[in-house]
């Protein structure tokens, strides 16, 4: 399991992470960047150069607070502290440790102290060749990338496992808490530091919870550095090359040129590629390697400090001469082995046609083409082939590439506003908030992008020609006609003159000059068959042979015509009841039904039946020259309540009603008709309140059924209620049903 995951919502497609990943474990798919679990070494340095913070490590924090204050808790502190909390002295930090709920402080220094007699042993018995193990990122590379390598890595735990174990020793029962500056250590935790290790904080999630708490806001965080001299303790451990000045300060076990000294990623990559070659010559020239994939831990990718790498060390430095040696005291032997897993998996390696074949595909057909540009994440072309060979990349991330294939990156951004407009444009087509109407939304852009056959379902009324009309706005064919024919509506000889056209002379009453059908005047278009599932047996024959062929001929013509629409149909019908009943053909049902839409009664979402109807009151508002009117809670509630047997087009036709007939500018339950009124007398209360709103409440509700009552006489109303009618009118503009 990897600690580090992508957010995807997050990810811009920007593939820093690729380009700084030392080890293949970026797998771009949808243009989102993808950690590969099985490949990654939880270095951190995705984490470090994502901008847009779509590359997260896990956090602990949440499990450490719930440790806070609850029994011993030890606060375990990576060496390199000072360079990150550079504006306060030890004790002060220390002491903030504390204040933040842990009860012990140790420093890894512990654990330096603990493990290098261990490698002096180990070395004493394995003088060919030995490598460091305490660097989590470095062991996760060997293990993964390098495992000819493994035999040479010190089976000894890093400092920060022979902390947690000293720790548990001196303070019985205590839960152990790792902070510093490496991402790293989390992954090492979970593979290693089982039953030791309670949890890992970086020192960026430290500051964090410092925060959280008001501790050191107002400190002083300017550092001006002076050089100071060197000397060989613990404390140093942090800096390039300090496990060698505490393994041996004084060179009595290895001369100078014994020892490599390796940090950094790229130098780390390389320097390990070249020792597994010169292990296969035999040609070994190194007895000690003390490697970092960071420049130091006082660079590691959580270190979360201003100051530059120099700065840090000088302040590693200064707190190594001003503090005193650990004194581990008499403990017992503890248990430092451990042992590294062979996780090797390597990827397939493309041969030099496979490679010329995707560059060819990116129109790199001469090496002048490769550009080597770098946007994809890759440092040259061919490095991007051989990772799309892999399945690591997608062969289209080339930049150049695209913006040729779209004539300029300017096409690419004018089509995508473009569309936009459109369908910001095309909002009133389907109004609604309900899941079900999102998802037609999303299915109409989906269907708009290609050129196959619709076919749309749901009862009458429910907005089939709506999502048809808003699929080919939202299409390129936006621009050519959008037809619609209702199949009922003529006889079928009309019918299918209507769709096909005719020659002149091919019956009785012909135009003179014949005329042009339907599928011809939507040339470019779309065009729609409404109530599609009542037509005739002999005219399905004839549409699904266009549907197959793409052509047809006028009635009583010769000529064939191709055709150049989209089909799309709606029914209201089961259509594969009338396949089993034979009243419609089965090869027809399923050329048509490629894409299959249903839309859901309006009852199923009534979730948009509140911006239905408000939105059919301003288009009624503006396009009937009315002037605007609202909806009272009340009555917007009985709108929401009914079941709408006759779906949208009944409720834009009750609104319409409501728009003529209702003089006051607000529309009250007792404009309603009577079938919708009656839903206020069994509305049901929604959730418990405070007495008084509820009385307010229930006031409001009763007078409003009083007005029903008496048909709006407010004398009445008040007689009917027994209230003065001073008061009844005071009741009016409180609840505000009367201006």
């Amino acid at each position: 399991m990897s600690v580090i995951k992508t957010i995807d919502d997050k990810c811009k497609a920007c593939y820093s992470c690729v380009r700084n990943c030392p080890v293949k474990a970026i797998k771009v798919e949808l243009a989102q960047s993808r950690v590969v679990e099985e490949r990654c070494i939880s270095c951190g340095n995705c984490v470090r150069v994502c901008s847009q913070n779509a590359k997260q490590s896990v956090s602990y924090v949440e499990e450490t607070e719930k440790l806070l204050g609850h029994g011993n808790l030890v606060a375990l502190i990576a060496p390199s502290f000072p360079a990150s909390f550079y504006y306060l002295e030890p004790k002060a930090f220390f002491d903030s440790l504390k204040q933040l709920g842990f009860t012990n402080v140790l420093e890894v220094t512990h654990g330096i102290e603990l493990t290098v007699p261990a490698y002096q042993q180990f070395m004493a018995k394995n003088p060919e060749m030995a490598i460091s193990s305490f660097c989590p990122a470095i062991v996760g590379m060997i293990e993964r990338q390098f495992p000819s390598l493994l035999p040479y890595l010190v089976p000894v735990d890093s400092a920060v496992l022979a902390a947690a174990k000293y720790a548990l020793w001196k303070y019985p029962g205590s839960k152990v808490v790792f902070i510093g500056p490496c991402i790293a250590k989390k992954q090492e935790m979970i593979e290693f530091g089982t039953g030791f290790l309670d949890a890992v904080l970086t020192f960026k999630e430290l500051k964090r919870m410092f925060d959280s708490k008001g501790l050191h806001i107002d400190q002083d965080r300017q550092y001006v550095t002076v050089p100071e001299g060197i000397r060989s303790l613990p404390s140093l451990f942090p800096i390039s090359g300090g496990l060698v000045r505490n393994f041996d300060p004084q060179g009595i076990h290895f001369r100078e040129e014994e020892i490599a000294v390796v940090d950094g990623k790229e130098e780390s990559l390389l320097f390990l590629q070249n020792l597994t070659d010169e292990l296969h010559n035999g040609k070994v020239k190194f007895r000690f390697i003390d490697i970092l994939l960071c420049k130091g831990c006082i660079d590691g990718p959580e270190m979360d400090s201003p100051l530059d790498l120099f700065s840090r060390k000088h302040l590693i430095f200064k707190y190594a001469q001003s503090r005193e040696r650990d004194n581990l005291g008499d403990y017992p032997a503890l248990d430092l082995e451990r042992h590294f897993t062979d996780r090797y998996n390597p990827l397939p390696e493309p041969t030099p046609l496979e490679i010329k074949e995707i560059l060819h595909f990116t129109k790199k057909t001469t090496p002048e083409d490769e550009l080597n540009c770098g946007s994809c994440g890759y440092n040259t072309c061919q490095e991007k082939a051989v990772a799309v060979f892999q399945g690591l990349a997608e062969i289209d991330m080339c930049l150049p590439y695209l913006l040729e294939q779209s004539r300029g990156e300017f096409e690419i951004y004018k089509e995508r506003l473009e569309f936009k407009k459109i369908y910001k444009d095309s909002e009133q087509f389907l109004i609604g908030e309900s899941n079900s109407t999102k998802e037609l939304r999303h299915c109409a852009v989906q269907a708009s992008r290609n050129d196959a056959n619709v076919l749309i379902l749901g009862e009458s009324g429910v907005g089939k020609e709506v999502f048809a009309q808003l699929t080919h706005l939202l299409s390129k064919r936006r621009n050519n006609p959008f037809i619609g024919i209702n199949c009922t509506a003529l006889p079928e000889t009309l019918l299918e003159s209507e769709l096909f056209g005719y020659e002149e002379g091919a019956f009785t009453g012909a135009k003179k000059g014949g005329k042009r059908g339907k599928f011809e005047i939507a040339e470019g278009g779309t065009i729609l068959l409404d109530e599609a599932g009542d037509m005739s047996l002999a005219l399905q024959a004839k549409l699904l042979r266009v549907l197959q062929e793409r052509e047809f001929e006028r009635i009583g013509g010769t000529r064939t015509i191709k055709l150049e629409a989209r089909v799309m149909a709606a029914t209201n019908r089961d259509l594969q009841q009338l396949v089993k009943e034979g009243k419609f053909r089965a090869d027809l049902y399923y050329r048509l039904n490629v894409i299959n839409i249903y839309i859901d009664s309006l009852r199923k979402r009534r979730e948009d039946i509140s911006p239905l109807a408000i939105s059919f009151l301003h288009k009624f508002s503006q396009t009937k020259k009315i002037l605007p009117k609202i909806f009272s809670e009340e009555a917007l509630n009985c709108l929401i309540q009914y079941d709408w047997p006759g779906n949208v087009r009944e409720l834009e036709n009750m609104i319409e009603r409501l728009m003529y007939t209702v003089e006051a500018n607000v529309i009250q339950v007792y404009h309603l008709p009577k079938f919708l009124s009656n839903i206020v007398e069994n509305y049901p209360i929604s959730e418990i309140q405070p007495l008084r709103l509820a009385v307010q409440d229930l006031e409001r509700k009763m007078i409003t059924q009083a007005l029903l009552t008496t048909g709006n006489n407010r004398a009445a109303a008040a007689n009917y209620l027994g209230i003065p009618r001073a008061t009844f009118y005071l009741k009016l503009k409180e609840y505000r049903l009367i201006k």
